[in-house]
């Protein structure tokens, strides 16, 4: 291959791209971008949800009627759960090359994506039986089940606000991502705690901010996602 051929084989590829493992960390970067859009897609499917406080027969009116939409939205969320385990496994790469190549702070980020994953899957399972069976429910029993789905949102914040955390403090430490981002991280996280308090406390407060924090939390994964897509090299040993 002569001198010219060589240089148009090797036109617009960047050294980032051409890194050995980089397309795996890209890969892990386009997991965490589809968890994003089918957690939008997700949200998309609620309008006018009922709160844990509402009666009995007002979540039960609701969960009748809107059945066809909270099956998607329970298969949505379970989908989205696969996609967020392979965005962890590039977040993970990144942690443990910024602490030098040894796990140490890493592995707690593993495991709280871990919880959240399994939190968000058992929640979309709560959700399916729930809309599923509403008739064989009944209005107590619906209210019952709907509260659960509710409460699970607690402990899917549970493991993410350790995630987002670590990865703040290692930021800090080792200016993995820039420091906007690392004190931004620090701020999602104290959002993140508050909201996981939703796990025992049904009340409207506690819920509302659950939702709240579990968008920007799907936000911030998308964030960390484009940059390792931009920047894959973050996640790779160092040469």
């Amino acid at each position: 291959m002569s001198t010219h051929a060589h240089k148009l084989h090797r036109f617009g590829r960047s050294p980032a791209t051409r890194a050995p493992g980089a397309m795996s960390v890209r890969f892990a970067a386009l997991g965490g971008a589809v968890y994003f859009g089918l957690i939008l897609a997700f949200t998309s499917q609620f309008s006018g949800t009922p709160k844990a406080t509402d009666s009995r027969q007002q979540v039960f009116t609701y969960l009748s009627a809107h059945q066809g939409r909270l099956q998607a939205a329970a298969v949505l969320m379970g989908f989205a759960m696969p996609a967020a385990l392979l965005f962890l496994s590039g977040l993970y790469r990144a942690l443990r090359q910024a602490e030098g190549g040894t796990a140490r702070l890493a592995v707690a980020a593993l495991g709280g994506g871990i919880l959240a994953a399994a939190a968000g899957a058992t929640g979309a399972l709560i959700l399916g039986t729930t809309a599923t069976r509403i008739t064989d429910l009944g209005p107590a029993n619906a209210r019952v089940w709907w509260t659960m789905y509710l409460m699970s949102i607690g402990a899917t914040l549970l493991g993410l606000l350790l995630t987002i955390a670590v990865t703040a403090i290692i930021s800090l430490q080792r200016r993995l991502f820039a420091r906007w981002f690392a004190l931004a991280s620090v701020a999602l996280a104290l959002v993140s705690i508050a909201g996981a308090f939703t796990i025992g406390y049904a009340t409207t407060a506690t819920f509302d901010l659950s939702g709240v924090a579990i968008v920007l939390d799907s936000i911030w994964i998308f964030l960390v996602s484009l940059f390792l897509w931009r920047k894959p090299t973050l996640a790779l040993p160092r040469t």
